[in-house]
């Protein structure tokens, strides 16, 4: 607890919907009774959902993310995202990102960051100094941090991806913001984690960096999986809704899983996708672009977004598997996206050929090959 507790000014960082899994409904609860006994005021607290470009959460679905008894006692807004008004500039990075931060999170004394570390597609890991950048930082500051993940050829920069840290720009942009920050606050890091079944099993606090780094390793050592060779085939899920509500949101399975295959080898893809595509310009991009993926990378160079970033990842996997997609979305839909269609999974998995692997939860499992 910093000293003076009555006296600071208190924010806590948490998560927006897509890390639902992080029980934050139960938690957050529980940071802020502590944060209360400890003498410190109700009218100092706020609690800031770290959207980074992610929709503004509706109030009445905030409870889902910090509980019911959290909004009764403080106040919790979204972070600032596009709303320049509430942004403040901080500083450059060494990678040349004009870091603006929500002002409210700019006017606190000390910084709490709650939330779930797990493998990400560009940032090595999600979770700890991502909470701040992109998590509280402008539209336009998170754009510049997610442009480092395309080479000025416009092809992919080969450190940016999961389990990678070291070299990896994207996180070295996120580590430095987070750094610039802190550095004059006194700040603490809960961090959580899920296994391969999609059960948090790790529960840590402590100083920001120390307390991500073991929580990296910790994600590692439960979902990292080294297989001896790539197979001919894999069947996953996305696993389960939130995870799959909508196909966007259900790529980070895929890119999980695509590793663990040959080239030109079989993936199946199970992903509900109850809410359809999830981002218009993803869908859109992958429509317009498939099979023409250097195109596409060369409109990054000119023009950054990360939904038309993640698509290009896509396009470049349908380039070099066989994607078959199972969804709710209907087959002329399916097909448009680019992915193969098919409403008799018993006659697609009879005619499969070789042998395979079976991942039930792929966004918390990614298979390696053991060197």
């Amino acid at each position: 607890m910093p000293e003076n507790i009555e006296t600071k000014k208190i924010v806590i960082l948490v998560a927006d919907h897509t890390r639902l899994w992080t029980k934050g409904n139960l938690y957050v609860p529980v940071i802020l009774n502590i944060l209360l006994e400890e003498g410190a005021i109700n009218e100092n607290i706020k609690v800031i959902i770290a959207l980074g470009t992610h929709v503004d959460t509706p109030i009445e679905r905030m409870h889902e993310l910090v509980g019911e008894e959290t909004i009764k006692k403080v106040e919790v807004i979204n972070s600032a995202n596009m709303n320049t008004d509430r942004l403040t500039y901080i500083g450059k990075t060494t990678h040349d990102t004009s870091l603006y931060l929500t002002s409210e999170a700019c006017e606190a004394d000390h910084i709490i960051m709650y939330g779930g570390v797990l493998h990400h597609v560009i940032a090595g890991f999600g979770g700890g100094r991502k909470y701040i950048h992109p998590g509280i930082a402008g539209y336009d500051s998170i754009q510049q941090n997610h442009s480092l993940t395309i080479r000025a050829d416009g092809s992919l920069h080969p450190k940016v991806c999961q389990a990678i840290l070291e070299g990896n720009p994207v996180h070295e942009d996120m580590n430095e913001g987070a750094e610039m920050f802190l550095r004059d606050r006194t700040s603490l890091l809960i961090n959580v984690a899920e296994n391969g079944d999609g059960k948090i099993f790790y529960v840590a606090k402590g100083d920001w960096k120390k307390a991500f780094a073991e929580g990296c390793e910790q994600v590692n050592r439960a979902g990292r999986v080294f297989i001896s060779r790539k197979a001919d085939f894999v069947i996953f899920s996305a696993g389960g809704y939130e995870k799959d509500g909508q196909l966007y949101q259900s790529t980070k399975a895929l890119f999980n899983s695509y590793g663990a295959v040959r080239d030109g080898g079989q993936i199946i893809m199970f992903a509900e996708a109850r809410e359809g595509i999830g981002n218009i310009e993803f869908g859109e991009a992958l429509k317009t672009y498939k099979g023409n993926m250097n195109v596409l990378g060369k409109k990054l160079i000119e023009k950054y977004s990360m939904p038309s970033y993640i698509a290009y990842r896509i396009i470049d996997i349908l380039s070099r598997y066989n994607v078959t997609l199972v969804s709710n979305l209907s087959q002329e839909e399916t097909e448009a996206f680019g992915f193969n269609y098919t409403n008799n999974i018993d006659e697609y998995v009879k005619n499969l050929k070789g042998k395979g692997y079976i991942i039930p939860s792929a966004e918390n499992i990614l298979p390696l090959i053991e060197e």
